[in-house]
């Protein structure tokens, strides 16, 4: 039986973070979606709400600690703890600091609880990323499994293949809820998309032989 859980996504308004908020707000999970453009959001939201699924908005500026520390009182209002939370870690715009400062807060519950999930999205896959993301997402990623030995609680990683920023927003959505879902099963911890292949032609040499 699938565990429905309290999902907090950032940088929301991209097309890869809206399929996942998507994704499992259809499944039955109970999300939020925070953003800069909540607009976007909300209209979303708006629309899982109106097919029975439970969805929400909240303003959410990584670079901006008093917007971090309202958007936490939305999620605890909304969600109460949580317990999965989907970010790009401000790796696409920088606000690494921002994004630590939201994890600072949402995490311990999670501890404190024995079950979590903290699933980091590489910014390649939102766009262009800035020059050294990689290495500090790698680095957070070290850190949070150092935090969480022997917790309950998981960090995930979904990138690209090496020199490849190609995905299908909703493939990224499946991804997280498999991840999710895996919980007490297997640990899906450092994932990459890699486009599929397409099939080699024949020459019309090979054809005649």
């Amino acid at each position: 039986m699938t565990e429905f859980r309290a999902v907090v996504v950032t940088e929301a308004a991209s097309s890869v973070a809206l399929a996942t908020a998507a994704r499992l707000a259809r499944r039955g999970d109970l999300v939020l979606m925070g953003a800069r453009r909540v607009d976007i959001c909300e209209r979303l939201a708006t629309r899982l709400r109106a097919s029975g699924a439970a969805a929400f908005a909240a303003h959410l500026d990584l670079a901006d600690t008093s917007s971090i520390d309202r958007f936490v009182e939305s999620a605890r209002y909304l969600l109460g703890e949580v317990d999965v939370v989907v970010t790009g870690a401000g790796a696409a715009d920088g606000s690494w600091v921002g994004a630590q400062h939201l994890a600072a807060q949402l995490v311990p519950p999670m501890i404190d609880a024995g079950h979590g999930d903290v699933i980091l999205i590489s910014p390649e896959l939102f766009g262009p990323p800035p020059r050294g993301s990689r290495r500090e997402l790698d680095t957070w990623m070290s850190a949070l499994d150092a935090e969480f030995i022997g917790t309950g609680v998981r960090a995930s990683l979904i990138r690209s293949a090496p020199g490849n920023s190609r995905a299908v927003p909703d493939d990224v959505g499946r991804l997280v809820a498999a991840m999710v879902d895996a919980c007490g099963r297997m640990h899906l911890r450092h994932v990459e998309i890699v486009p599929p292949m397409a099939a080699p032609t024949l020459s019309r040499e090979r054809d005649v032989r």
